[in-house]
């Protein structure tokens, strides 16, 4: 396993400015995810982060679930192996089912191949 290329900022070592960022993410998450202590090691962007987060992540036209399954679908597509286990376990707390996990991921296996074989035939619209 490959080591952090980064360091995680610890809560002793965290600012007050950080450490109340923590505890924000701690009451959300119930922990503080091993990408906002690498983000800690510049407050004003881990700051501009959560922000962000909460302001897509929160409320709006759509419902946490699905929104929970894209972030699921990108991190997959992108190959995020920190943000396939954490969507992954948001989505079982969430009530997603093993049944529509697999289901998604039959989606990104469909459209993704589909994609592969266009851009591989580089078939034009």
């Amino acid at each position: 396993m490959m080591s952090n290329s980064i360091k995680l900022i610890s809560d002793e070592e965290a600012t007050p400015e950080v450490k109340a960022i923590f505890e924000q993410v701690k009451s959300q998450m119930g922990f503080v995810p091993p990408t906002i202590r690498a983000m800690a090691n510049k407050p004003d962007y881990l700051k501009l982060y959560v922000q962000k987060v909460n302001l897509i992540m929160g409320s709006g036209k759509i419902d946490r679930k699905s929104k929970i399954l894209i972030a699921l679908a990108i991190s997959t597509l992108n190959n995020c192996e920190m943000c396939i286990t954490q969507y992954t376990k948001m989505a079982k707390e969430s009530g997603i089912t093993d049944e529509e996990l697999v289901e998604l991921m039959s989606i990104i296996d469909l459209v993704g191949g589909t994609n592969h074989f266009n851009n591989g035939m580089m078939i034009k619209p």
